[in-house]
């Protein structure tokens, strides 16, 4: 049969194709399982199934845990008796946000690595990133050709991140090549190591603690399993913020220590201080939430820099005369008395577009899910710091009203902790009355005879 001649340029580039795939790989195969759905090399070079199939080869990858602003090499080992061409792909990322690279890698032979940056293009674009957020990968250059059956070493220079920031992933694939210039016959293998931080804490100045109010609404009563911010000064180092993520989990819960910061609780019917778990800190703020308590009264709060170690110092302890067995407050858009809502069916956030843009109001009708803290018990119940599963219902009734009008028990969906969510968050998912007007419509919920802040929620016919 004839090759129509349009086809003719593309058949003739076909081998040189293949042979730059080998030389420079395409980016981000290295297993990460947020770049092409966690694929790896062997996407290609598939001859002998998938990755690490034959135990005759091997990968060897040397990183230690990482010290902020403490480079280290990384030794990357190949090994297959049958190959004698090798390639590899590394890349490191943050735990808690695993589309994020972490680190800076330098390139420590430039006649076998490279640095690439990851600018949406099959093979990257060359580094430095110029200080944008592209993820980073180093990989071989020309695909090194050595002696057959003799092991393959890439050394890469990497610069941890400046600041602690949580458990590392790094993600790598190599290539044990036959060197016949075409994916086909060639051994996969990957590896994927945790990093932890080894450096120390050294926030050495006493902190000083202000305040304790509730997390939601920024006011003084607290309840039990509630979210709270306390407010100070000297928690981290000027510029500094640390969200908790999934890179600092302790057995699926928040942690109690986050950014070399801790803060300890007293109250009643607790033996002894408690350790809270924390979701954020900043110098002057950090969230937390409290534990279950066996009554009301006086809360004692010390938040401790460096804790557990030698260099380990407090803030004078605080007493603080807010806990009450219902401080209900609904969490609430920046700078505004917007509520944060989403669209159940959408999902959307619920707001004025001049509030948030890129949001769109209510219709009467949605139903919208609201978020708070501090409405008591739920069954089941759940431990501080743990996430929420399945849908643990409020165990005190509610009231909801939006507007002038008090919702019925069947227009209020669901009532509880916020599924996947820390245990101090609760999300009420309600309908808009078909009579409720437009405009800011206030908006709030009752427990126990104590109602949240001051509260609007924008609806729009």
């Amino acid at each position: 049969m004839a090759i129509p001649g349009r086809f003719l340029p593309l058949l003739a580039l076909a081998p040189a194709l293949l042979l730059a795939e080998s030389k420079i790989p395409s980016l981000g195969y290295t297993g990460a399982p947020t770049d092409h759905g966690g694929q790896d090399c062997s996407t290609c070079h598939n001859s002998f199934g998938a990755a690490n199939s034959d135990p005759a080869g091997s990968l060897q990858v040397t990183v230690a845990d990482y010290v902020p602003t403490e480079p280290q090499t990384i030794r990357i080992i190949v090994q297959h008796p049958q190959a004698s061409r090798w390639g590899f792909q590394i890349t490191i990322r943050e735990q808690s946000d695993e589309t994020l690279s972490s680190g800076v890698f330098t390139v420590l032979n430039p006649a076998d690595t490279q640095v690439v940056c990851d600018d949406g293009s099959q093979f990257g674009s060359q580094a430095p990133c110029n200080g944008t957020i592209l993820r980073q990968f180093a990989e071989h250059l020309n695909a090194p050709i050595g002696t057959a059956g003799t092991a393959f070493e890439f050394d890469v220079s990497w610069m941890p991140p400046s600041q602690e920031i949580g458990r590392l992933n790094v993600y790598v694939a190599a290539v044990a090549a036959n060197d016949d210039g075409t994916p086909q016959g060639d051994w996969v293998y990957t590896a994927v190591q945790t990093l932890n931080n080894a450096g120390t804490c050294d926030l050495l100045k006493a902190p000083i603690l202000e305040s304790i109010v509730n997390g939601a609404s920024f006011q003084p009563a607290v309840s039990s399993n509630g979210m709270i911010s306390i407010f100070g000064s000297g928690f981290q180092t000027s510029g500094r913020e640390r969200g908790a993520g999934l890179g600092d989990f302790v057995n699926g819960a928040f942690p109690t220590e986050l950014g070399c910061v801790g803060v300890q609780v007293t109250g009643p019917g607790l033996a002894q201080p408690v350790n809270l778990p924390i979701a954020f800190v900043d110098p002057t703020q950090i969230n937390a939430q409290l534990p279950e308590f066996s009554g009301t009264g006086p809360l004692g709060v010390t938040v401790i820099l460096n804790p557990g170690t030698m260099q380990a110092v407090s803030s004078a302890a605080g007493t603080f005369n807010s806990l009450q067995a219902f401080a209900p407050a609904l969490f609430l858009l920046n700078n505004s008395t917007s509520v944060a809502a989403e669209d159940v069916t959408t999902p959307g956030i619920v707001a004025d577009p001049a509030v948030l843009p890129g949001a769109s109001p209510a219709k009467p009708g949605d139903v919208v899910s609201l978020f708070g803290t501090g409405f008591g018990a739920t069954n089941p119940s759940v431990s501080a710091g743990q996430l929420a599963s399945g849908m643990p219902t409020l165990v005190n009734p509610i009231t909801v009203m939006i507007g002038s009008t008090t919702l019925a028990q069947s227009d209020i969906l669901y009532a509880g902790l916020s599924p996947s969510s820390i245990s101090g968050l609760y999300q009420f998912n309600v309908r808009i009355p078909a009579s409720t007007p437009n405009g800011d419509i206030p908006v709030s919920i009752s427990i126990g005879g104590v109602e949240t802040q001051s509260a609007t929620i924008a609806v729009q016919q």
